[in-house]
């Protein structure tokens, strides 16, 4: 604000300014030139950034408001008292309750700033339920030793998680095409099938992930071959192998993944033996002792 007065020492100039000064404004001091029209005494005040104007001329006070942003005049207000002392009080209260509705003050103080703009919090985080099951399929490779040359396979695996990462799986392995080696009577055809389950520990990892397992599985060992001229025979076996098993993921996504499986074992417990003469105690092959898988596929969990 601007507080204008004809002198420095107007008792009236000095009651307003302290008024306004309470009300928080910061108001400068100016001499009224007595010569001049006080309306070109106004505006330069406005058009340097003053929010208004106040004229103090002992016992009358004139303010100027201006629009708010701008020098342009939005209110002018004149008020006049009997020349007394006792009514100095009065005019400058008048005076000052004038601005504060004329300003928009409330309370006798100046408007509080805007508060901060703060941004929206986040939102919280995206639990995902806990996937306890999961389904793979595989294609791989299978090598043991004995007479059987290594051989293709595909399979499929289902996992269920029982506690935190512990749980159980089941698995199975099926062979593509037989394998041929030559009997006592002509050729005769193999295939290898297994199937089992047993524990497996998968912590939940991303996006690579690993699991190991161990368990028992079930060998069957089948063999087709010529028993005599003209005569076909089918023989087949049960065993049983220890095996374990380790494997590593590529998360795709919350559902899908990649793996690679390699799976050893050992058929020392009970060896499948077979053999393709009905007449014949004689073994025509045993699978291998030991042996390895490698897979690759992908799974799905759910």
């Amino acid at each position: 604000m601007v507080l204008l007065a004809l002198t420095d020492d107007d008792p009236l100039a000095a009651r307003l300014a302290a008024e306004l000064e309470a009300l928080g404004l910061q108001v400068t001091r100016g001499k009224i030139d007595p010569t001049g029209e006080i309306e070109d005494q106004v505006k330069p005040a406005l058009a340097g950034g003053a929010r208004g104007v106040v004229i103090a001329d002992g016992r009358r006070t004139e303010f100027w408001v201006a629009e708010q942003g701008s020098d342009r005049v939005a209110m002018r207000q004149e008020l006049e008292i009997e020349n007394s002392p006792a009514m100095e009080s009065v005019l400058s209260l008048r005076t000052v309750e004038f601005l504060r509705v004329s300003l928009g003050l409330a309370g006798g103080a100046p408007p509080a700033p805007p508060p901060p703009v703060e941004p929206p919090p986040p939102p919280p985080p995206v639990v995902e339920a806990e996937r306890r099951v999961a389904f793979g399929v595989v294609s791989g490779v299978v090598a043991a030793t004995g007479r059987l040359s290594p051989f293709a396979t595909v399979g499929a695996g289902l996992r269920v998680r029982v506690v935190g990462p512990a749980g159980i799986e089941l698995r199975g392995l099926a062979p593509i095409g037989t394998q041929s080696i030559d009997g006592p009577k002509g050729r005769i055809d193999l295939s290898v099938w297994l199937a089992g389950g047993g524990l497996v520990f998968s912590p939940r990892l991303a996006p690579f992930g690993f699991e190991v397992g161990a368990g028992v599985l079930a060998v069957v060992l089948r063999g087709t071959g010529m028993s005599g001229p003209g005569q076909g025979q089918t023989d087949q076996a049960l065993g049983l192998a220890i095996y374990g098993r380790a494997a590593g993921r590529l998360q795709l996504s919350a559902t899908w993944a990649l793996r690679l499986d390699v799976i050893g074992g050992s058929t020392a417990p009970q060896r499948p033996k077979v053999g393709v003469d009905v007449n014949s105690q004689e073994t025509v092959t045993a699978w291998g002792v030991g042996f390895v898988a490698a897979l690759g596929g992908i799974e799905a969990a759910f």
